[in-house]
Order: structure tokens, then C-alpha cells, then sequence
């Protein structure tokens, strides 16, 4: 028999009588360290995680087929980003007995309800899409790690413009020297240091941003130094909806200019990969910084001229090309045949040449073509009245790869 122990900042005395009795009568026990001493009379094997936990979960196994019981010692709740999962694909009728994790032993000792928030981990994990879906939360848990520490949180969340958060932070949770610590502001945050291990909680002072910016083209261009490089933000919008890109998904924007589309279509899928590809150097250090500003953390920028430049991207799931530097045709060949099943491909075309090159190679695939011609107007100020002042017409066509 395999039981899988969760223990709480309690520790031994948090355990239920069913959980104490499976590690009592268990003659292996593995888990930290900390856990391991809350057993020193304990007669049976003990062993440290220390490493790779496959090693252990071999021992597990030997020791199983030996006829011993073994128990594994975890924090919290261990299905919670924990062993858990590894444990039960070893030993799928392993018994669970969860414990309360840190956040829930936090929001116990501050006298906060917890059902509304949002739990994110840092744990080896890249920081990516995370802070856009932190900054998009009312009320956010978020585990650190050495790395990604609190403060380092709270100051890319400031980068990101987006400042409007109560902190508090609780360190070292179960032990003699715990300490949770309100602060009012991000900035405060960001310039302590914390105690290892600890949790961030982030509860919304400001008004939640949109997801879906639609933000007005001057966002992007006004430190760029070639204007009108930009998808119009009404041909943006439908670009996005015709792009169909998945939360998770992989976008390639070829001809990124400002970087507008592949910005809009991070927030949007802020767990995939945007890959923004751009040839013009003065562009290159824009893009980053607009995607900063948005925090669009999911998009990549690729410094370089298509199709060339798109050898060893990942497959994507949407390409969006906004320009193509005359190579269209190249640049939709390579889009196609990398382009994942089920995946679009789209073209934003200005000019006739590119609308009909664009419109024969679709064509010639065979495949289903859906397309649409973007005329706007915008209201703009005419001496105290307004007027509307037309745009350039946009063909946005569209493939679809079985």
C-alpha cells in the first residue's frame, strides 16, 4: 500500500487520525525534511527527497513489491502543484490524504475568504502570461520561488503600468519565525527582500484592464521612428477574430512593424507563443518595448527577414502576415506547410499586388478561402464639429489548413 500524506503549517498535530495512522503503520516514510522530523520515533526507513523524485519512486516501488507500506510526506495538499501527480501515475491506487495548503493557512490567519481567488506558481515556471493573468485578476495567490520573488513580481507588474494592487506577503508559514506583512502598494514590495519559503497575495485596487485592448494605433507608434508600420486597430480586430487563436496557441506575425497584432493576440492567448518577425532593425527595440507595456511576456522577438527568418520557429497554430517585403509567395509557402492542422493562415493585403498574389496562391491550394474588405471611417474634429476622415481599405483573407 502507497499513501500519499499532505502536511500543513500544523504540521504532525494538523493531521487527521486516518492520515497519522497510514504513516504509523507505514514502514517506509519519504518526504523533506522538515516532514520527516515530525516523526523522530518513528521505527520504520526514512528517506530525504533530495533530487530527481524518480529515483525515490523506484525505491517506492521496490520496497512495495517487498510487501512494506510507504508513505510519501508532502506540503499542503499534494494533488495542489505538488508530488502528487508523479505519485499516483507510479501508483494509481495510492490513498490521498490532503492538508491545508499555505495560501489557505494564510487567508486563515488574516480572516479572508479565499473562494474568489485566483492561485498561480512561479515554480519553474516562466513569469510569461502569468502577469498579464494576474494583473486581469481580482484577487491573486501567487507562489514564488527564489527567483521570481515577490518583489521582482511586484516590479514587472509596476513595468507593466499596472499598479493598482494591496499586497501581502507570508513567509515562512508553520514555523516559529512566520510573519505576514501588508503593504499598500507595489512600490513597497518591490523593495523588500522576503524570507524563503513565502506566497505573494495581490487583492485589485484599480478597476480590472480589458483583455482585448483595442488600443488606439498611437499606443503603439509614438516611439516609433517609421510611422503608419501598423495594422489599423479596426483591421486588427477582425485580424484577431479571423486568427482563432487558442489560449495555449502558437502565432507567428510575420512583418510585425509595431508589433500590434501579435501584442493584441498575446493578451488574448497569454499561455501560448507569439513569434513577432521583423526585418527592419529600428523596429526591433519597439516591439519589445510595446510588448513590455501591454505585457504581452508570451511574445518573442525575431530579428530578421521572412521566410529565412521563420527556419526552426515552432509549428504555429495562426500566421498573420502584415508584411512581406515582396517574398509573399515564399513566405506562404513555408507559412503553409509549418502551419498545424486545423490552423489559419491570414493575409492583411493594402496593395492590389499583394491582394491578388495573395488571393491566387490561396486559390490555388484548394483549400476553403473566407475573406473580408475593411472600409472605416474615423470621427475626427473639423473647427467645433466632427467629421468622419475614411481609411485605407484592408483585404483580410483567410485559409484554413484541414
Amino acid at each position: 500500500m502507497v499513501a500519499l500524506v499532505g502536511m500543513g503549517a500544523r504540521g504532525r498535530r494538523g493531521l487527521s487520525l486516518e492520515a497519522l495512522e497510514a504513516v504509523l503503520s507505514s514502514r517506509v516514510l519519504i518526504g523533506g525534511s522538515r516532514h520527516l522530523e515530525a516523526f523522530p520515533d518513528h521505527p520504520g526507513e526514512k528517506v530525504p527527497v533530495k533530487g530527481r523524485l524518480e529515483a525515490l519512486l523506484d525505491l517506492a516501488e521496490a520496497r512495495v513489491k517487498e510487501g512494506q507500506r510507504v508513505a510519501f510526506l508532502a506540503s499542503g495538499d499534494p494533488l495542489f502543484f505538488g508530488i502528487g501527480r508523479l505519485v499516483l501515475a507510479r501508483f494509481p491506487k495510492a490513498e490521498v490524504f490532503p492538508a491545508p495548503t499555505a495560501f489557505q493557512e494564510a487567508f486563515a490567519r488574516l480572516g479572508l475568504a479565499w473562494d474568489g481567488a485566483r492561485v498561480f506558481s512561479f515554480h519553474g515556471r516562466e513569469v510569461g502570461g502569468l502577469l498579464l493573468e494576474i494583473a486581469l485578476s481580482p484577487l491573486s495567490v501567487v507562489y514564488t520561488d527564489p527567483e521570481n520573488t515577490p518583489a521582482k513580481v511586484a516590479a514587472l507588474l509596476l513595468e507593466m503600468g499596472e499598479g493598482g494592487f494591496e499586497a501581502i506577503v507570508a513567509e515562512r508559514l508553520g514555523e516559529g519565525d512566520e510573519r505576514l506583512r501588508r503593504f499598500s502598494a507595489l512600490e513597497e514590495v518591490a523593495k523588500e527582500t522576503f524570507a524563503e519559503p513565502n506566497l505573494l497575495i495581490l487583492q485589485r485596487t484599480a478597476p480590472l484592464p480589458p483583455r482585448l485592448g483595442f488600443f488606439p494605433d498611437e499606443a503603439f507608434e509614438k516611439r516609433t521612428p517609421r510611422r503608419g508600420l501598423i495594422t489599423k486597430r479596426e483591421v486588427r480586430l477582425l485580424a484577431l477574430g479571423l486568427l482563432r487563436l487558442p489560449p495555449d496557441g502558437v502565432l507567428w506575425d510575420i512583418g510585425a512593424g509595431t508589433g500590434s497584432v501579435g501584442i493584441e493576440a498575446a493578451r488574448l492567448a497569454p499561455f501560448g507563443e507569439v513569434y513577432a518577425v521583423e526585418k527592419n532593425p529600428e523596429s526591433w527595440p519597439h516591439i519589445e518595448e510595446n510588448a513590455r507595456r501591454f505585457g504581452a511576456h508570451a511574445l518573442r522577438l525575431v530579428r530578421g527577414a521572412a521566410p529565412e527568418a521563420l527556419r526552426g520557429l515552432p509549428p504555429p497554430h495562426a500566421v498573420f502576415v502584415g508584411g512581406s517585403g515582396g517574398e509573399l509567395e515564399a513566405i506562404l509557402e513555408v507559412s503553409l506547410r509549418a502551419l498545424r492542422p486545423g490552423g489559419r493562415l491570414l493575409v492583411a493585403a493594402i496593395t492590389l499586388e499583394n491582394l491578388a498574389a495573395a488571393y491566387a496562391f490561396l486559390k490555388g491550394t484548394g483549400l476553403p478561402l473566407e475573406g473580408v474588405q475593411v472600409y472605416s471611417g474615423r470621427v475626427v474634429p473639423l473647427a467645433g464639429y466632427h467629421r468622419l476622415e475614411a481609411q485605407s481599405p484592408v483585404t483580410l483573407l483567410a485559409a484554413k489548413k484541414p
